[in-house]
């Protein structure tokens, strides 16, 4: 399996605490199956240089302890940037896109609903040739009839990336509704882990989400969501979908125009 999305940078964000947290949170990746592991620091709203400074000498340390440990797993670096109207202008930032390819940027959004204008910023990203790939959407659709907004957004070109933990209940009945809803309706592109700690949110839930995913779907489904997007993704490359481009915008949808808000 590959993991996407993971906070396993120690002492950057709210994920790991510590250099020996992530160690152990990497340790039980690698155990369970996962060969690669990108670590996705929250990017809030204070960017500087020296944030920038300091996640790069924290994910070059974290390395080359996870080499000294001879851990049997590959560290990627990449971001989960909270939704602003001017993404592009942090694309000269190293943790920007995931493994620094310049493609696929992690995009997060406000709990419990999608805001006004996110349309606009997508549809931006992708003129720029970038993908954005919507974290968790299954925790910001609090309500099933939001789901035409979503397909509005994969429409735009955006992917989606769902949280292990959501298939497993972790975030409750509802959000686990949610995931299950959209995996029945192809508009799930990735699943990760998500992981922040190596005790209530460790990277081993990848493995009960995959089983979890073929029990729902099937091992076809399962690898392509946990293995093969994820690692095309990381390479830069194009996801297909039935010999079609999964990530195609359509430069004639509607958007809406306006400053991006949350909806109430």
């Amino acid at each position: 399996m590959i993991d996407i999305h993971a906070h396993i940078l120690p002492g950057v964000d709210d994920g790991a605490k510590t250099m020996e947290d992530s160690l152990e949170m990497i340790s039980q990746a690698a155990d369970s199956g996962v060969e690669i592991i990108c670590a996705t620091p929250h990017i809030l709203d204070g960017i500087t240089l020296t944030l920038e400074e300091k996640i790069n000498r924290t994910f070059q340390l974290l390395h080359s302890r996870v080499i000294k440990r001879k851990l049997d797993i590959k560290l990627m670096l990449g971001s989960e940037i909270y939704l602003r109207e001017d993404m592009r202008s942090l694309s000269g930032f190293s943790f920007f896109s995931l493994n620094q390819t310049g493609k696929y940027v992690l995009v997060e959004m406000p709990l419990g609903r999608l805001p006004t204008g996110v349309d606009r910023v997508i549809y931006a990203l992708k003129l720029e040739n970038i993908t954005p790939i919507i974290a968790h959407p299954e925790r910001n659709l609090s309500e099933m009839n939001q789901l035409e907004s979503l397909r509005k957004l994969i429409h735009l070109g955006a992917l989606t990336q769902i949280n292990a933990g959501s298939f497993l209940g972790q975030f409750g009945k509802p959000c686990r509704k949610m995931a299950e809803s959209l995996l029945g309706q192809n508009l799930v592109h990735v699943v990760a882990s998500d992981a922040h700690d190596p005790y209530s949110r460790p990277a081993t839930l990848l493995r009960q989400a995959f089983n979890k995913v073929i029990r729902l779907s099937d091992e076809k489904k399962a690898g392509k969501l946990f293995v093969q997007n994820p690692l095309r993704i990381l390479k830069g490359e194009r996801l297909f979908e039935g010999g079609e481009e999964a990530n195609r915008a359509d430069p004639v949808a509607q958007m809406e125009v306006g400053p991006l808000r949350n909806q109430e």
